[in-house]
């Protein structure tokens, strides 16, 4: 729940930098958008970065169609750091808008995080299990 609601404060976040003019908040991946459906739908995420108010940064995924998320696990394979965030499977994240994940500290420029998004397409309910990987820029 705490991971939760996390997500939703993150979101918030991301649609307040959205409607700044400062347009540096967020950074979108430099090697294009990452990600292949391994499940029946097709669906892609546009990794970013933000700003955390912790003094960390904020992960961002834009996903290509609106979606049902039931969990993201975040990893950072070289580091052997693995979270998992859970999502209630029912919320709708719309095509083409960020939504903030989760803030995290001790990010540096090089790192390759990978992201797994698992869900359901909310057009249809087609599941999806999409990774996608990230080099911090």
């Amino acid at each position: 729940m705490k991971k939760l609601l996390a997500i939703l404060i993150g979101f918030l976040f991301i649609v307040l930098i959205g409607c700044s003019e400062d347009s540096g908040g967020t950074v979108t991946d430099p090697f294009g958008t990452g990600g292949t459906s391994g499940g029946t739908g097709n669906v892609t995420f546009t990794i970013g970065t933000a700003n955390g108010n912790q003094g960390g940064i904020i992960f961002t995924a834009t996903p290509s169609v609106a979606i049902k998320i039931t969990k993201v696990t975040i990893s950072l394979p070289a580091q052997s750091f693995n979270d998992v965030l859970t999502g209630d499977g029912t919320t709708i994240y719309n095509a083409n808008e960020a939504v903030g994940l989760e803030e995290y500290t001790g990010v540096a420029s090089g790192q390759q995080w990978t992201f797994q998004f698992e869900g359901t397409i909310a057009s249809n309910n087609q599941a999806f299990n999409v990774t996608t990987n990230y080099t911090v820029p």
